[in-house]
C-alpha cells in the first residue's frame, strides 16, 4: 500500500539523512574493493581492448521471418546432455545442437500460427524445456516448449494467458510473472518438476503499481526484486510471498529496468538500465547504473554510471547482465560491453555487413556472447 506523505524534514533530520547516505557510500566502497580482489587477475586498462571479443561460430536461421531472440540452454538426448542454442523468429522457435568445428544442426522446431513470439524466457536449472512469451506489443501468452518422451515430437504447453506485464525465469526451476490490470494484478510463481512439468503455483502480494521487470538477487535465493512504472523498486520474500519493501529511486532516469541484484553485507547492489537517459556533457551517454540500497531503511544512492566511450553515441535498446559483465544493444546498432567491477566499457561490436545488431544475450551454459540480427544471422563470440 502507498504510504501517506510525511511532513517536511527538519534540518536535523536532513543532516541525519546525509550521514546515512555517506555511510552507504563508504560501505559500497569497502564492498567494491572486496569484490575487486576476486578479479585481480583481470587486466586493467583505461581504454577499449579490441581483442576482447573473438568470433567462434555463426549460424543462419532460415525461417524467412524476422529474428527476435536467442538463448543457450542444456538439452538431453539419449542420455547425453549438451549445450544447445535456441533461436526465435516471429513464428518459429528452433533448437540447435553443436557439431564438430563449431557447426550447428537444427533438431527441433516449434511453429506458431496466430500469435508471434516476443522473447525467449530461459528457466535456469531446467533441462529439455524452454519458455517463450507471445504477443504483439505486449505479452499475451507464456508457453513451455518441450518434446514428447515417447516419439520425440515437439509439444507446446500453455502456461499463462491474459494481459501479462513481465516474466522472468528464476533459479531452482521457477518462473515468475505479473498479469492483469492495476486493480486485479497477480504476481505468480510457477515451479517446474525435473521433467519440465508444472508442479506448483504460488502467489506473491502485488504492489499497487504496474511491474515493468523482475530481477533475481544473487546471494539471497528467497528474495526477488521488481521495478515499477512509478520508478520504484519492490522486494518480496519468496518463502512467504510477502511484499517487504517499496523503495523509490532517482527520478533523473525514468522507466529504469532492473537486470541483476547482488547481496553483500546486508546491502543490495542493483544494476539498472536506462532507455530514456539523456546524454550528459561530462559523462557521455549513461547506459547502465549501479545503485546501492539499504533494504532495512530503503535509503539508496547511485554509485556508478556505465557510459559509452568518447566518440560513441546511442541509448540503451536491449541488453543482458551476467555475473559482473553487462552487454547492451544501442540505438546506433552497436553492441557495447562493460566490466561492472572495473567500471568502464571494455568492448564495442559495430554492425556487421551494414546490418545493425538487434539483440544480445550472455550464454547460460558458458561465457560466450550471443548476438543476433533481424535477418536471422546469429553470431557466437568468446569474451576474453
Amino acid at each position: 500500500m502507498e504510504e501517506p506523505p510525511g511532513k517536511p524534514l527538519s534540518c536535523a533530520e536532513k543532516e541525519k539523512l546525509k550521514e546515512k547516505l555517506a555511510f552507504l557510500k563508504r560501505e559500497y566502497s569497502k564492498t567494491l574493493a572486496r569484490l575487486q580482489t576476486k578479479v585481480a587477475d583481470l587486466p586493467t586498462c583505461d581504454s577499449l581492448n579490441p581483442g576482447s571479443l573473438q568470433l567462434i561460430s555463426k549460424l543462419k536461421n532460415p525461417s524467412g521471418s524476422c529474428s527476435v531472440d536467442v538463448s543457450a540452454m542444456w538439452w538431453e538426448r539419449a542420455g547425453f546432455k549438451e549445450p544447445c542454442i535456441i533461436t526465435a523468429c516471429e513464428y518459429v522457435v528452433s533448437l540447435w545442437r553443436p557439431l564438430d568445428t563449431w557447426q550447428w544442426e537444427k533438431i527441433y522446431t516449434w511453429h506458431f500460427t496466430e500469435v508471434p513470439v516476443l522473447q525467449i524466457v530461459p528457466v535456469p536449472d531446467v533441462c529439455n524445456l524452454v519458455c517463450v512469451a507471445l504477443g504483439s506489443l505486449e505479452i499475451r501468452e507464456i508457453r513451455a516448449l518441450l518434446c514428447s518422451s515417447e516419439d520425440e515430437s515437439e509439444k507446446q504447453v500453455l502456461l499463462k494467458s491474459g494481459n501479462i506485464k513481465a516474466v522472468l525465469g528464476l533459479t531452482r526451476r521457477r518462473l515468475v510473472s505479473s498479469s492483469g490490470t492495476l486493480c486485479d494484478q497477480q504476481v505468480e510463481i510457477m515451479t517446474f518438476a525435473e521433467d519440465g512439468r508444472s508442479k506448483e503455483k504460488q502467489f506473491l502480494m502485488p504492489p499497487e503499481e504496474t511491474i515493468l521487470t523482475f530481477g533475481e538477487v544473487q546471494g539471497m535465493q528467497e528474495a526477488l526484486l521488481g521495478t515499477t512504472i512509478m520508478n520504484n523498486i519492490v522486494i518480496w520474500n519468496l518463502k512467504t510471498g510477502q511484499l517487504l519493501k517499496k523503495m523509490h529511486i532517482d527520478d533523473s532516469y525514468q522507466a529504469s529496468v532492473c537486470h541483476k541484484a547482488y547481496s553483500e553485507m546486508g546491502l543490495l547492489f542493483v544494476v539498472l538500465s536506462h532507455s530514456c537517459a539523456k546524454e550528459r556533457e561530462a559523462l557521455g551517454s549513461p547506459v547502465f547504473q549501479l545503485i546501492v540500497i539499504n533494504p532495512k531503511t530503503t535509503l539508496n544512492v547511485g554509485v556508478m554510471l556505465y557510459c559509452l566511450p568518447q566518440g560513441q553515441a546511442g541509448r540503451f535498446l536491449e541488453g543482458d547482465v551476467k555475473d559482473h559483465f553487462a552487454a547492451a544493444v544501442l540505438t546506433s546498432g552497436t553492441i557495447a560491453i562493460w566490466d561492472l567491477l572495473l567500471g568502464h566499457c571494455t568492448a564495442l561490436l559495430p554492425p556487421i555487413s551494414d546490418q545493425n545488431w538487434s539483440f544480445v544475450k550472455w550464454s547460460g551454459t558458458d561465457s560466450h556472447l550471443l548476438a543476433g540480427q533481424k535477418d536471422g544471422n546469429i553470431f557466437i563470440y568468446r569474451y576474453i
